[in-house]
């Protein structure tokens, strides 16, 4: 499935999935350059780092392509501070991006690995930590956008509802005054009265409906 089939919501999912991991490819990353400089035993192996790097490639994808290609097409904006916050992580993670594109990781040997001046602050501060805040953020600003679409659903059923109400009251009314009219003109009303009173039960139903959408309203 293309991003452009997707639903916003699987849309704004998918982009929580695919930065949220590189909290920990960041971490990964920091553990192997401490381990390669102190020449220590090896937690995270040739293969670890690969798959880190795999997943800071996708997550900067994700973030560089976030508002133009899979937020605008669903009509949805970030707030300023978001925005704001969000470019802060995505000048940290393409400085990551850009220093793992310079090495040769192979299945065996990391060839070109060139940390940046301060991995520490890079990796565990602005790239773990800030993916960390931005994708609560994110889920915060997800469903503030659900609570707001179930808020207008709920309101146009409700001005739906009203409308209803009216125009059965108002063909009531016609009804009533058509039975009236009938009454009075005796016998060469009949035709009339009977068609007054097919409206009238027309306005019944017309009412029916209108309360019953009020009821769905509150049971929702």
């Amino acid at each position: 499935m293309q991003d452009g089939d997707l639903s916003r919501d699987q849309t704004l999912n998918l982009i929580l999935s695919t930065i949220s991991p590189l909290r920990v490819a960041a971490m990964e990353i920091l553990i192997y350059h401490m381990e390669t400089f102190d020449e220590a035993d090896s937690n995270v192996t040739v293969q670890d780092l690969a798959g880190a790097a795999k997943v800071v490639e996708q997550g900067w994808r994700t973030l560089q392509n976030m508002v133009g290609e899979q937020l605008a097409p669903h009509d949805v904006q970030l707030p300023e501070e978001l925005a704001r916050q969000k470019d802060e992580v995505m000048a940290s993670v393409d400085e990551l991006h850009r220093m793992l594109s310079r090495c040769t990781i192979t299945k065996e040997e990391v060839r070109g690995f060139r940390p940046a001046d301060n991995m520490y602050d890079l990796c565990c501060v602005r790239v773990s930590r800030g993916v960390s805040k931005l994708c609560s953020k994110l889920g915060d600003f997800f469903l503030e956008l659900t609570d707001k679409d179930r808020s207008n659903v709920d309101d146009h059923t409700s001005a739906i509802a009203t409308e209803i109400g009216k125009i059965g009251r108002v063909i009531n009314m016609v009804a009533t005054n058509a039975s009236i009219e009938a009454a009075r003109v005796g016998d060469a009303g009949k035709g009339f009265s009977v068609i007054a009173d097919e409206v009238k039960t027309l306005s019944s139903r017309v009412s029916s409906l209108s309360v019953s959408l009020s009821d769905n309203q509150v049971v929702g």
